[in-house]
């Protein structure tokens, strides 16, 4: 039997069809749409600070607000660059009904971007207030976390602190060795190179002039038969060697400035460090962008060039405070962060100190108190000193000060052991001779060990890696933001402003979101 198929239908359509009334571009926007929450945003902020900038007279200028509004749309969608942005305005409808329909150039949007470098932190703390306001965020219980990024620039050309100081090392011997032999020289062929010699102290003298004037002078010797042509030309090889390794050296000693206190830099972004990527073998130029996070919003955002996590830890702290405008209860992190420093700033500003100090998973081990010296020594505090558990005495010695590359300064006891023969304690068999401790930081980790017992504590630490976490796994994964795409410090923190931003107003939406379904939710069962 033969099945019989109904006609097909299509829905007809027409390219040229033409409206009796234009239509509005409002229609294409849907009411819940996140352009429509940005524009909401930026319409009520006062952004008076950025059309200051601005100098006036000559052709009118395009509103900042329409630009600042394209931007953090546009790090919504994954853009990042002025062209695909200014391509998204003419072709995207969101894009275009945010612009209302005005059509600005890359050459625009770039230049309004770099207005920003200043202002985007007074931006990014806008919306943070917004959503203080809307009750989204509380302030309470705060995350901190880093991850390296990669820089805009070239892995290869990376230059190194120990390369330059080898180099330069290098070119002074070769120095030393040329001007000892010229000074010889001066001496027994009556003064060829000059009234008089030149010793170390001249070389910073020894320019082009003075390298013409020497082989002038050795010229006029040759014609007068001072010397003979072949020594001649040996002593001009050696003047021009020296105006090459000084002309080297000058080179050599502004890459050592661009280095300051680095270990590294590279030479197509000079703010960007060579950084130990995630996996622990691949080493890139990067920053290092730390975060302070609740429930997935950013609070503050930092961008460093130095590999160490903990060295932005209060400046992260300080500008979360400033921008919620209050000092949270709680702060939590990995072990990076739990050095004395980090938890002296806690403690004063009676913040729950729950960081992890370097120990604090070894402390959980069983085999801790074997490997651990310190705890088989028992501490006598009115005599300060330690007896081991065959009675030798580790008598204090002194205090050592030191000063961290922050600038804090914190004092460390070193006790030296007695004579005598131990094999009880691991201390001595390890044949150690001192030990050295801060008492403050060990009363501050243990602090943050009883803490981080607590059921807060558990708490805490079942939530960081789904607060903080996800911020850096959602920019990588799903932004596909593993790079940077600007260069130099200034200019990457405003890019990370730029989607820092973005990050929360879509974190606001979802709140938002959220709160309008659990309304409609419980209107259904009044």
């Amino acid at each position: 039997m033969i099945k019989l198929h109904k006609k097909v239908v299509f829905k007809s359509y027409s390219q040229n069809q033409q409206f009796l009334l234009p239509k509005n571009i409002d229609d294409f926007v849907i009411k819940g749409h996140i352009a429509r929450l940005i524009s909401k945003i930026i319409d009520n902020m006062d952004i008076q600070y950025i059309i200051a900038t601005y100098k006036g007279g000559g052709t009118s200028s395009y509103n900042p607000r329409i630009l600042l509004k394209a931007w953090i749309l546009g790090f919504v969608y994954r853009i990042y660059s002025c062209r695909l942005l200014a391509k998204a305005i003419r072709e995207n409808l969101p894009f275009i009904w945010i612009a209302g329909n005005q059509q600005p150039n890359f050459r625009t949007l770039n230049n309004f971007r770099l207005r920003l470098k200043e202002d985007i932190k007074k931006i990014f703390k806008e919306i943070v207030k917004y959503a203080l306001e809307k009750g989204i965020i509380e302030g309470k219980d705060i995350f901190i976390d880093h991850t390296k990024r990669d820089a805009n620039s070239n892995k290869y050309k990376i230059v190194w602190r120990k390369q330059v100081e080898n180099q330069l090392n290098k070119i002074d011997e070769e120095l030393d060795k040329l001007f000892k032999h010229i000074d010889e020289l001066n001496e027994e062929e009556e003064k060829t190179f000059g009234s008089k010699d030149l010793p170390e102290q001249e070389r910073a003298g020894f320019d082009n002039s003075k390298v013409g004037e020497i082989i002038d002078k050795i010229n006029e010797d040759i014609k007068n038969k001072k010397i003979t042509n072949d020594v001649g030309k040996e002593h001009k090889r050696e003047v021009r060697r020296i105006r090459e390794l000084l002309e080297r050296k000058e080179k050599y000693n502004l890459k050592k400035d661009i280095l300051s206190n680095r270990n590294s830099y590279s030479r197509t972004d000079n703010d960007a460090v060579a950084m130990m990527m995630k996996d622990k073998i691949t080493i890139r130029p990067a920053y290092n962008e730390g975060v302070a996070v609740e429930n997935g919003f950013v609070l503050d955002y930092v961008i460093s060039d130095n590999c160490a996590d903990n060295l932005s830890f209060i400046p992260l702290m300080d500008g979360m405070i400033d921008n919620i405008g209050k000092i949270p209860e709680n702060a939590h992190s990995d072990g990076a962060y739990g050095n004395e420093e980090n938890m002296l700033y806690l403690n004063k500003r009676k913040i729950g100190n729950f960081l992890k100090y370097n120990t604090y998973h070894r402390e959980k081990k069983r085999n801790w108190k074997e490997k651990n010296k310190f705890e088989e020594l028992t501490y006598d505090k009115k005599k300060d000193e330690f007896v081991c558990p065959s009675g030798i005495k580790l008598k204090f010695e002194k205090e050592k000060p030191d000063i961290t590359k922050t600038g804090y300064k914190h004092k460390t006891k070193v006790y030296r052991s007695g004579t005598g023969r131990c094999d009880k304690c691991n201390f001595h068999r390890a044949k150690a001779k001192t030990l050295s401790l801060s008492w403050k930081y060990e009363r501050l980790k243990k602090q943050a060990k009883s803490n981080l017992s607590s059921t807060k504590g558990i708490e805490l630490r079942k939530r960081r890696g789904n607060e903080v976490e996800s911020v850096f796994g959602d920019s990588k994964l799903n932004k596909n933001k593993r790079r940077y795409n600007l260069r130099g410090m200034k200019k990457v923190t405003l890019e990370a402003g730029l989607y820092y931003i973005a990050h929360n107003i879509m974190k606001i939406k979802n709140k938002l979101h959220s709160f309008n379904e659990q309304i409609l939710f419980s209107l259904k069962f009044v």
